[in-house]
């Protein structure tokens, strides 16, 4: 990325700004993503954190790599696999990303007049799902996208989610005569999901992942009559590490809830958030299921759920799995209830990942052992009618 810095700033100050306005430009939509990108703090990390994907066809007046670049038909697969943009009648396209747990991203593409409001939409329906992406697991990044911005000018229309929107607007502004062209698009205004009288969201599934849950009944008979021969390799594997994780966690004379306690802070210390769920392709489904958090050490929300509910099982600590929604709606999400001295409790490991340390050394969780009107409060929904309602606000600690 330092090799690009000079000759952007000294593109920054070639670019018209001065004289008579005109509502177009002659640059390309690269050079437009790379001027904006100079002016976020993010383009002073590492340069291989960045993804660009540019068109072919401006290729000789671009400064990308040889991969960089991609042809129509590899272009029009991207703007529908990234942006839900099917049959889009565009000019030029470029697009940067930081790979990883990041949001941040700029887009730049240039369309028909007609093709604007087309764009405009299918970017607002995208800050939603990007925002409900990183709800829960990464706040900063979630806050970020909250932030991101619309801009369009001429035939351009840009998308901006980084550190420094007004910067990156100005330089997008600076692209275009005396640079005062640009115009914000108005919040997109989804019409909110209907609530119920006590204040919850009506839920209603997002159906946006495949939430079947993980039968671990074989496993837990193999764990209980101590022979897994009937076992596929997959479940062999997945039971020594539940087994290995138990004989660390619990101990004898352990009272339901330390053995709940132990076995929830190892899963939220030692198991990360698969990436790959953010990134097109989407996470694996071994990610979906205990092997992902148990085996492999990460996994997505239902991998989470499932895995604390088989260490439950264990336990024998009653335990149910919910699968249900998140982010008004927008975005599946699964989390547990257990169930100690009669009372029913949520916990949502997931969303408890890396929690922080108070003054006593002790972790300090949002969503261990916490009650229904709590989940309901942080943007959790379910089907409310077919869930135990937990009530306790005494955490189920002896």
């Amino acid at each position: 990325m330092k090799k690009y810095l000079s000759l952007l700033l000294a593109l920054i100050l070639l670019l018209p700004g001065c004289g008579k306005k005109d509502e177009t430009t002659t640059q390309p939509c690269e050079v437009i993503a790379r001027v904006m990108l100079a002016c976020t703090s993010e383009c002073l990390e590492d340069g291989g954190l960045f993804r660009w994907y540019l068109y072919s066809g401006m290729k000789q007046q671009g400064f990308g790599e040889d991969d960089e670049y991609h042809s129509d038909q590899e272009m029009n697969d991207l703007l529908s696999g990234f942006y839900g943009l099917e049959d889009l009648d565009w000019h030029d396209a470029a697009v940067v990303r930081m790979e990883g747990v990041r949001a941040f991203e700029i887009a730049v593409l240039s369309v028909p007049g007609e093709a604007r409001d087309t764009v405009v939409k299918a970017f607002q329906e995208y800050l939603l799902d990007r925002q409900g992406a990183f709800t829960g697991y990464e706040p900063e990044q979630a806050a970020l996208v909250e932030n991101g911005k619309i801009l369009t000018c001429g035939q351009e229309v840009a998308l901006l989610i980084c550190e420094n929107v007004p910067d990156a607007q100005h330089a997008f502004e600076r692209c275009y005569g005396d640079g005062v062209f640009a115009e914000g698009v108005p919040d997109f205004l989804r019409p909110e999901p209907e609530k119920l009288p006590n204040g919850r969201y009506v839920y209603i599934d997002p159906e946006r992942d495949d939430m079947t849950l993980f039968d671990n009944s074989a496993i837990l008979s193999a764990w209980r009559s101590g022979d897994s021969s009937g076992l596929s390799r997959e479940d062999k594997q997945v039971l020594k590490a539940a087994e290995e994780v138990f004989d660390r966690c619990v101990t004898p004379g352990m009272s339901d809830y330390d053995k709940e306690l132990a076995l929830y802070a190892w899963l939220t210390g030692n198991v990360a958030y698969d990436q790959t769920h953010y990134e097109k392709q989407g996470a694996p489904r071994s990610s979906y299921e205990p092997y992902g958090p148990l085996v492999k050490g990460k996994g997505v929300c239902l991998g989470f759920a499932t895995a604390f509910q088989l260490l439950m099982d264990m336990a024998d600590i009653e335990c149910i799995t919910i699968t249900g929604a998140a982010f008004m709606n927008r975005e599946n999400h699964a989390w547990n209830m257990v169930r100690l001295s009669g009372e029913w409790y949520c916990v949502d490991p997931t969303w408890d990942l890396n929690p922080g340390i108070n003054q006593d050394g002790e972790f300090v969780y949002g969503y261990f052992n916490v009650t229904s009107d709590i989940m309901a409060d942080t943007d959790h929904q379910w089907d409310y009618d077919t869930v135990p309602e937990a009530t306790a606000e005494d955490c189920g600690r002896p």
